[in-house]
This record gives C-alpha cells, structure tokens and sequence, in this order.
C-alpha cells in the first residue's frame, strides 16, 4: 500500500507539471491594455447543483455591443476581451426565475471573479404552463448524445441492453459494446460497472428499463475520464426530485416464446437537508437463443453444427442511499447496491460432418444443463465542498464492488459414425467459482483559474480476480476423474495509479480544453495450477486536447485529440479453457498486452438540427479475436492476440427535426465505419467499409397518448478476418397517461420483423466458416407504472464515483 501511495503521488506530481508550465507560460502573456475578463458560477439555489448552459448576459451600462455566453456542464462561465467599464450581469435558464441584475465593474487587463449565482425554480411559470411539445428520446448536444429513456414508449417493460442496442453507432460485440469503431467503456451513474463481455450485458439485461433516467454517450472523453475506451457511455438511474415522501410502483408483463415479468418499488423522502431513497426491482424471463454453422473439414467434408438454448433469467436489484447536508457548502452520502441474479440454460447443439455432397459421415450430439448465481453488492461514500465563494470545489469518493458467482454446467456427448451407434454418452462437467473485487479512492478538485476552469484529481483502484475452475469427465460409463487439461485456478491482481489536470476556457468565440492523465500500472497474473506469474509495471501518459469555434449563434465547429488505452477483459488473460461445444473452445492469453489509439475527431453543428462528425483512429497493439484449428480433431479454439496496428475511419450526419409544432420529434443519423488491420496474417488485412442508417420518431398525439417507432439499419462489414453481413431491427410503442396524469399504461413491440441476429463468416488462418447467432429479441411487453407522494420539486444530487471501467472488465 506504501509503494501503491508513493507512486500515486509521483504520477500526481507528473501530471500536475505540466499544467503549471501551461499556466506560468500563459500568466506571463500581457492583456491588451483597454480590455479585462468576468468570471463566475451558477447553480440551483436550493440544491446548489450547476446548472449546465444556462445563458449569462453582460449588458453595458450604455445598453449597447452587449455580451453572452453560456455555462459549461460544471455551471462555469468566463468572458474574456472585455472592455473596461461599469456593466450589469444577468442569468436566465429555463424553468428558473430570471437572476436579480448584478453590478460588475471591469478593469483593464483583470479578471473580475463574480459571486456564485444562484437560480430558483419558478414554480408559478412551470406550473402554468401547457407543454404540447413531446420530449425526443435523442437529443444531440455539444459534447454528447442523450436518450431520454424515461420519455421512450419502447423503453418501458425492457432493460437497460435494450436501450443500448438502439443507441445511434453503438453496436453489440462479443467484448462489450463500440461506437463508431471505438471501445466503449460503460458507466452506471458515473461509477465504473467493471464487467464486460457476457457478464456486462447480463447485468444490463438484468437492469428493468424503468430504472433508467437517461443514457449519455460520449464519443470524447476528456482525461477526467478513466484513459480506458475511447467513447463513454453513462447509464443515469431515476432518483426522485420531489420533497417529503414519494415514489413510483411499476409492473409489467409480455411474452416472446415464452413469457415475462417486471415488477418494482421506489422511494424517496426529501427534505431540506436530508435525502433518503431506495429501491427493489424484480425482473424474471425465459429466453432462447440459437447458434448456426458450416465450416469446411477439408477439401471433401464440411462440418455443420445446429444449437438451441433456453435461459431462464431471475434477478432482484436492491439500492438504498443517504445524501446529508452538512452544512450550506458540504455535503455527504453513502450509497448501498446489491444485486442477486440467477441463471439456468438447457441446451442441445448437433454436429454433423458430411461430404460436400451432403452425405454424412458422423454426427455429435452435445446435452447441455447449467446454473449459475450471481450476488455483486457495491458501496460509494462521498464528501463534497464547496471551499470559497468563488468556485473552488473537492469531491472525494471511495468505492466497493464485488462479484460472487458459482457456477455449474454438465455436458453429455453422444457421438455416432458408420462403426459406433448406440453407445453411452461421454460427460463432462464444470464448477466455476469465482470471487472478484475492486476497491477505488478519488479525490477531485476544481476552481475558476485565469479566465477558465481548472480541474485536477488523484484516483487509486485495486482490482483482484479469483477464478477456481474445476473440470471433470467420465468417458462413456467411467467414474468421474479430474479434467487437468482444462482445470486452472488463476489470480489476476491489478493496481491502477492515475492523475489528472484539465484546463479550459473561453477565447472570444472558441471554447478550448486542454488536458493530461497519467496512469501507473502493476499487474500480478498467477496459475496456481501451473505454479506460473506474470508481472509488469508500466507508467503511460494520455494528453487530450478539444476546442469549438462557434462561428455564428447557430453554426459550431469543433475539433479532438485524445489517446487512449484499451485494457484488456480480466478473462481474457485468464489461461483457462472454456468449452463451447465438442468442435469449439475459448481459452484466454496470459501474455496480452493492452492496445493504445490516438484518436481525432471534427464535429459540425447548425443549430439544433444538424450536427456531422468525422473521427479518425490509429491502433497500436492492436486486440483482436483469433481462431486457430486442429486438423486432426477439427477443434476450433478462439482466444485473443496482439497485432501491430490498425486504423478507423467513421462519420456520422444527425438530422433532428421537430414537426408539428414540436408535437413530432424526429432524429435520423446516416453514417459510414470503416477498420482495417495492419498486419501480414492470412486474412486479418481484409477489410470492407459499412454504412449505417437509425431513425426514431416521437408524437404526441391526443388525450394523453404518445406513440414512437424506431428502426436501424447497417451494412455489411468486414473486419480483422470476421465479415459480418448486414442487421436490420424495429421496434414500435405507444403510451396512454391514466389516473389523472399520475399513471401511465405502456403498450410496445421491439424487433418487430424478428431481425436482430449477428449473421458473420470467418476467412482467416485457414478457417472458412460461416455462422448466425441469434438470441431471442422480439416481444411485446405491457407496462405500468404509477407516481404517489408529494409532488413539490427539489433538484436532486447526482454523483460520481470511480469503479465503473473495472467492472466494465469483468467477463467471469
């Protein structure tokens, strides 16, 4: 821990040198004589929350050549070239009473720093007020892509991998999630979700979707995010924003092949200093998903292999919180999550080899039958001030996340060719425990600096992975005896350092951002079953740069760098052998090395109907799926591999388009993603661009009732020796207020034409395969949900914390 807190401070000290440089350089620039700078915050008068973009006029005193900007997202505003003179400031936002005039004296070549602003609600005009326009499900804003999932007709009765999946570029991989040709890293309320892969999406599909606020997607990251995936996508719960007690009941049910149920409970109580809130979901539901292949054997046979499964889901989701006002400029909170799911699946997957003519040659016949139980509880306690009147704020965090599964699959193989028939089935069987855990401390401090915002941390994760797995066979009528070419027991421990500085500022018309993460690594991999460690120590560093130029009122350009590391899965690395079927396995690499990018992008807006983006990325150490086969046994084992390089080209144009008189929201993206890898292996250069076509549509139509259909579209694409062929989904919902606005009924299809399958063909070392994996995705689903309790609003706390990218990798 000693070493651990030396070397945090060390990076801290690296990252912090040369912002100070930057500062030193730019303090010892001369203003122009005549001109000076304001700067200042606003925020909620009762919650004392920034309020993001809110607009700040600076009228002079002669009522002419006035001045405005607005607030970034930490609710910080800063106008510079500013002519010396007596002015008078004001504050207007949406829903906010209009602030008080504030008398603001430049002097040349100062910066006048303003008293912290704050709003209150205007309830009078909020109440007054007959909304007819319909809240879009996207919204695209200048940093991010919002969906307003609490506002979507298809959202209610679904998950939370459900509303990823209609995401605009955001596509579903075996690793986790990509957005435009980048590796997401997913984020539940602002905190690392640690899991990847399988588990990331069961726990996703384990979220109901009325427990969802909203979805940001952040295609650029600043260093104040963990450098691990270069996009972002923060998953924002529902938390009440009312005072005294309330809550909101919901229940639904639907049914695909089989049937389907939700049901949940939340609370709140809020009063002027003390928050309490929690809640309990259920959602349970039985799926099936099924898997086809055909690969050539040899140049005479080919083999084909057929399977269906069924999976019975149960999960029970549990959170209660704590946020205390400790004072008028602290406050403090605890936040408890646990979640306890249960998972069964019954499958069967036939393999038979034939000629190319179709005459067969043996078949295999794989009965599969599994459990598995999941309980991952987590714990955020956080500390929040304010340290002055002028901006100065610290945040500190510390974070629990653990995950506990036991596992168990039993596979039987009945195998029959020209000279066996009839004989009894080989078993084989698993038990794979596992206990995982990450621990985290951040600290995170800003304050108005030299006409902009300064913004520096210090963060430490520790991060361990246990994974026991057992195997054990019985060929056809023999005892069971342990499996020791699968069987491996392997601790995987992680130490993550990093520091961080970002400045930024406004430039006349340029917004400019500048930041450095530093990020010291110590990574521990060991097999006790092989008595083999895998150590390394390394230190990186992740510049970024943004700045957007906005040229009129309506028109922004805007232009990123950033570099970013890709780590790898926590299984990935783990040596062990999973089996898949009799002619398939997965084994991990525990000689992986994490992937760098640097990665540019230009952006365009007109107005609020417009925006285009052009992203650019190149790869080192490139994370790729490998395939290799044994000819005498026909197994084909995936695993991963490290190659030179790679590039990736993607664009994207968002046309949104209120109609209507903004009683139909329109948000249609059109885009292009293009990856090729750079290197001399038989198939991975193969490379094929694809195009990408979203739509979703939202009306408000009479008596209460809203209706939203959406739809995707993406063409072929051909990647690193994997071409996928082209996807097609729809959904359709509609939704009708009851009970005096206090309820709400939801009706909703999704993958209407039953579409959504990953269809892709394999063309690398000498493998040719082509496959269709499908899981069950259309249903339809009846949704209720009703609000009680007081109805008087505060604005609520959202915050931070710092585990989510640690889970984000967790796939055991």
């Amino acid at each position: 821990m000693k070493n651990a807190f030396n070397s945090l401070l060390l990076v801290g000290a690296l990252a912090a040198a040369p912002s100070l440089a930057i500062a030193q350089t730019a303090a010892a620039q001369a203003t122009p004589a005549a001109l000076g700078s304001v700067a200042g915050t606003v925020a909620d008068s009762l919650s004392r929350e920034p309020l993001a973009f809110a607009t700040v006029i600076l009228l002079p005193v002669d009522a002419q050549n006035a001045l405005s900007t607005m607030t970034t997202d930490k609710g910080a505003f800063s106008l510079a070239g500013v002519p010396a003179g007596q002015y008078t400031l004001l504050v207007r936002y949406l829903g906010y009473k209009e602030s008080a005039p504030v008398a603001v004296a430049v002097a040349a070549g100062r910066s006048t720093a303003v008293a912290p602003l704050a709003l209150a609600a205007d309830r009078h005009v909020l109440a007054g007020v007959t909304v007819t326009a319909t809240k879009a499900f996207i919204e695209q804003r200048a940093d991010k892509l919002v969906l307003n999932v609490a506002a979507s007709p298809i959202a209610a009765g679904g998950t939370a991998h459900d509303v990823l999946s209609r995401a605009p570029g955001v596509l579903e991989s075996g690793a986790g999630y990509s957005l435009r040709g980048k590796t997401v890293t997913v984020l539940l309320d602002g905190k690392y979700t640690n899991l990847s892969g399988e588990e990331l999406k069961s726990m996703l599909s384990a979220m109901p979707g009325s427990t969802l606020d909203k979805v940001e997607v952040i295609a650029n990251p600043s260093a104040k995010y963990d450098a691990q995936g270069a996009a972002v996508i923060n998953i924002i719960t529902t938390k009440s924003r009312k005072f005294g007690t309330n809550g909101v009941l919901t229940a639904g049910t639907g049914a695909g092949r089989y049937g389907r149920y939700n049901a949940g409970l939340t609370l709140n109580h809020r009063a002027d200093r003390l928050n309490i809130y929690g809640g309990l979901d259920r959602l349970e539901s039985k799926t099936y998903a099924t898997t086809r292949a055909v690969r050539s054997a040899t140049s005479e046979t080919q083999l084909q292999e057929n399977g269906l499964e069924t999976r019975r889901n149960a999960s029970n989701s549990l959170r209660a919180g704590l946020d205390y006002d400790l004072s008028k400029n602290s406050s403090a909170g605890v936040l408890l999550k646990g979640m306890l799911s249960t998972r069964s699946r019954d499958g069967q997957n036939t393999a038979e080899l034939n000629t190319t003519r179709g005459l067969p040659l043996s078949e295999s016949v794989v009965n599969t039958v599994g459990t598995a139980k999941v309980l991952s509880p987590s714990v955020n306690l956080y500390y929040k001030t304010k340290l002055d009147t002028l901006g100065k704020e610290l945040r500190l965090n510390a974070d629990y996340f653990g995950y506990n599964k036991a596992s168990g699959n039993t596979y039987a193989t009945s195998f029959t060719d020209e000279f066996s028939t009839g004989q009894n089935p080989d078993f084989l069987r698993d038990n794979s425990p596992a206990s995982n855990s990450v621990k985290s401390l951040s600290a995170d401090y800003s304050q108005p600096f030299y006409k902009g915002n300064l913004e520096a941390g210090l963060k430490t994760t520790f991060t361990t992975t246990d994974n026991d797995i057992r195997w054990e066979q019985a060929p056809a009528g023999q005892p069971w005896t342990l499996d020791l070419g699968k069987t491996n027991h392997f601790i995987y421990r992680e130490n993550i350092n990093a520091a961080y500085a970002t400045y930024s500022r406004s430039i006349k018309k340029t917004e400019v951002q500048v930041g450095l993460r530093a990020e010291q690594t110590n990574t521990t991999g060991t097999s006790l079953t092989l008595n083999q460690t895998n150590e390394r120590h390394y230190l990186n560093f992740f510049p970024s740069f943004s700045a957007q130029y906005n040229q009129s009122e309506k028109v922004q350009l805007g232009f990123s760098y950033s570099r970013k590391i890709d780590r790898f899965r926590f299984g990935i690395v783990n040596p062990f052998v999973n089996y898949i079927s009799q002619y398939r396995y997965a084994q991990g690499n525990p000689n992986i090395r994490p992937s760098f990018s640097h990665n540019f992008e230009f952006t365009h807006s007109y107005s609020s109907l417009l925006s285009t983006s052009l992203s650019y990325g190149h790869h080192t150490d490139v994370l790729i799926e490998t395939y290799r086969k044994d000819d005498a046994t026909q197994v084909v084992v995936n695993s991963f591999g490290n190659f030179r390089s790679a590039e990736s080209l993607d664009g994207s144009m968002t046309l949104m388009k209120p109609l209507l008189n903004g009683k139909w929201t329109t948000v249609t993206t059109a885009g292009f993603s293009f990856a090729k890898v750079n290197d001399g292996s038989v198939g991975l250069r193969n490379a094929r661009p694809a195009a990408m076509l979203s739509t979703n549509h939202t009306l408000a139509l009479a008596k209460g009732l809203k209706a939203e259909v959406s739809g995707m579209y993406m063409s072929p694409l051909t990647f690193g020796g994997v071409a996928f062929k082209s996807r097609f989904y729809t959904g359709f919902g509609i939704s009708k207020s009851v009970l005096k606005d206090l309820g709400t009924l939801t009706l909703n299809v999704t993958d209407v034409f039953n579409t959504q399958q990953n269809r892709y063909s394999v063309l690398a070392n000498g493998i040719n395969s082509r496959n269709v994996d499908q899981t069950e995705s259309r249903f339809v689903k009846l949704n209720f949900s009703y609000k009680f309790g007081n109805k008087n609003v505060k604005a609520s706390q959202r915050r931070s914390t710092g585990i989510e990218g640690e889970k984000s990798r967790m796939d055991n």
